[in-house]
């Protein structure tokens, strides 16, 4: 009985001990990138600051620490890959293997699309939203945005838009596990592209239509390239 609570004791601290490795090597994949996307954060932070017409800021430390934030994000982009891959090699060993082969080929296509729909909102919603938003300025009430607001507003946007981009592997994930089928979301695809619709009203700035339509048309897209996904036999 003793050697059973000790060869449980040891198997806990391996497995802390592959915790603590894991987790140093997400950390410092994310600091390596925050250090490569630093290099560049000043020409992007000007960069996205365009549609906004220039910013300003309110504090002394404001314009370095949204900098910061800046070089953090895009580091976290570049390092997502590996923070993915040690998620994964620290969980694989609990899962089965049908359902292990199933996330190998899930993890990289989530990067992919969560990228896709970063893109789409920082080149496509953020531009078109600040110019109807910023039309309901007058010659007596002017834009004055700070650099802190407008990169919270704009990062916002981005995550979103790429958690939204994830709906075909939740959906695919669902179907393999039994909870959805494909046939039963079919039936409900009109509900689907409502729901889109109003997601999109919800997380686009302001009744802007064409930002709305950028996350509608995408939701359905996804939601019919889900049904095809379920059409192939699972791993």
């Amino acid at each position: 009985m003793a050697v059973e609570l000790e060869d449980r004791e040891m198997s806990l601290v391996e497995h802390l001990a592959e915790l603590r490795s894991r987790l140093i090597a997400a950390l410092s994949a994310t600091a390596a990138g925050t250090v490569v996307a630093w290099a560049w954060s000043g020409e992007f932070l000007s960069w996205l600051a365009r549609p906004a017409g220039g910013l300003v800021f309110l504090a002394p430390t404001e314009a370095f620490f949204t900098r910061f934030k800046v070089a953090m994000f895009g580091g976290f982009l570049l390092a997502l890959p590996i923070v993915l891959h040690q998620v994964w090699a620290f969980t694989a060993r609990a899962l089965g293997p049908r359902m292990r082969k199933m996330v190998s080929l899930i993890l990289p296509v989530s990067y992919v699309l969560f990228v896709a729909g970063v893109l789409l909102a920082v080149l496509f919603v953020v531009p078109n939203a600040m110019r109807f938003l910023i039309a309901y300025g007058s010659p007596d009430v002017r834009p004055l945005l700070s650099v802190a607001a407008y990169v919270e507003f704009v990062a916002t946007l981005a995550l979103a838009f790429g958690a939204v981009f994830q709906l075909p592997l939740v959906l695919l994930l669902l179907d393999r596990l039994g909870i959805v089928t494909r046939s039963g979301l079919a039936a409900k695809r009109r509900v689907v592209y409502f729901a889109g619709f109003v997601a999109a009203a919800m997380l686009t700035p302001g009744p802007d239509v064409i930002s709305q339509l950028a996350l509608a048309v995408p939701i359905a897209l996804l939601f019919e390239l889900s049904l095809l996904a379920m059409r192939r036999p699972g791993p």
